[in-house]
């Protein structure tokens, strides 16, 4: 304490109380003095926030004190990944439509960072709340593979309601999410006619698409990647080759996440507004002769053309009557003509 200039009086009243019981370690309070005792950007965005938010990253910190830097990676990474994602899709009119990429990029970012920050480990110790409900929820574990600390032991029961919990909670803010990206969406689109590259969900549709999509399939990645987390760090004696690999897999979960949020969405490039497409129906017609009408036939049809890939091989093509050879007609037309 005397090496940060710092007392137990001018700790926070609950991490004190915690100190004087015992349930903080030492490494844990260096890990707060740490982020919490200098000018930091951390400390300064957490006193920014309010009480429980605020409350919320202290405990995270302490539980992980890369978890500023997961945020900051998680955002810029789902950002720059679904942007790239939206330019796949909207191709050349990416620069008319880039208000609703922007959207949709801001949109799985935030939504991406809730995950994150809903599912991270966290050492609290709560508080004694009015309802029985909400005592027994402060006393579940972030994800399942959360481990157990003082005043805080968690076992199966309690994983599997936690997950059940996380998975109702994530669908929650998926639903609320959506709603709100896909109003913003039907309010861009309005001024564009309705001529989009990527087809347009409707707003309930949307909503109960990200709510499923956060609820079930994000809170599954993302509870194997605290899962992996937590493994690496067991695993590797060196601390860099376990955060090399972990941001590695956070990457490759990102990139997963992205290609099927949108299967999830029912978001897919639409070929009836493709740039491309509206230039191949509007070209100039071009006005020809009887002349050159013959020369493009002699130029395109051949005498003896392939219909399809069965020819290449050698295999005859067509019924009985392509198979006869033009001698044989010759000489069943002049039978004919004999007998007449």
């Amino acid at each position: 304490m005397q090496e940060w200039c710092k007392t137990m009086i001018s700790l926070p009243a609950g991490l004190r109380q915690a100190y004087e019981m015992g349930l903080v370690s030492s490494a844990q309070m260096v890990r707060f003095l740490s982020v919490f005792s200098r000018p930091t950007h951390t400390r300064s965005f957490s006193r920014a926030l309010p009480g429980w938010l605020s409350r919320g990253l202290v405990g995270r910190t302490l539980a992980d004190p890369s978890f500023p830097h997961k945020m900051a990676f998680e955002f810029l990474a789902t950002f720059a990944s679904s942007v790239w994602w939206e330019m796949n899709i909207r191709k050349e009119r990416f620069e008319q439509e880039w208000d609703l990429a922007v959207v949709n990029a801001l949109t799985a970012s935030c939504c991406n960072l809730v995950v994150l920050g809903l599912l991270a480990p966290c050492r609290s110790y709560g508080s004694t709340s009015r309802f029985d409900f909400q005592n027994a929820i402060e006393k579940l574990p972030n994800n399942i593979f959360e481990k157990s600390y003082p005043l805080r032991e968690f076992d199966l029961q309690k994983r599997i309601s936690a997950f059940l919990y996380k998975a109702a909670e994530l669908s929650l803010v998926g639903v609320v999410a959506g709603s709100i990206q896909g109003g913003m969406s039907k309010a861009l689109s309005a001024r564009k006619d309705g001529r989009l590259s990527v087809t347009l969900p409707n707003v309930s549709a949307n909503a109960l698409g990200y709510g499923a999509f956060l609820g079930l399939y994000a809170n599954l990645r993302y509870q194997l990647l605290c899962g992996l987390d937590q493994y690496m760090i067991k695993r590797f004696d060196v601390l860099g080759m376990a955060i090399f690999i972990g941001t590695t897999l956070r990457f490759m979960n990102i990139q997963i996440g992205e290609s099927s949020r949108r299967a999830w969405l029912g978001e897919e490039a639409d070929p009836q507004y493709s740039d491309r497409l509206l230039r191949a129906y509007t070209r100039p017609v071009e006005v020809t002769t009887a002349a050159d009408q013959q020369e493009e036939s002699r130029w395109f049809i051949s005498k003896d053309a392939v219909v399809s890939g069965l020819g290449l091989l050698g295999i005859k093509q067509g019924g009985p009557e392509a198979q006869l050879s033009k001698p044989r007609r010759k000489r069943v037309i002049r039978k004919k003509v004999a007998s007449g």
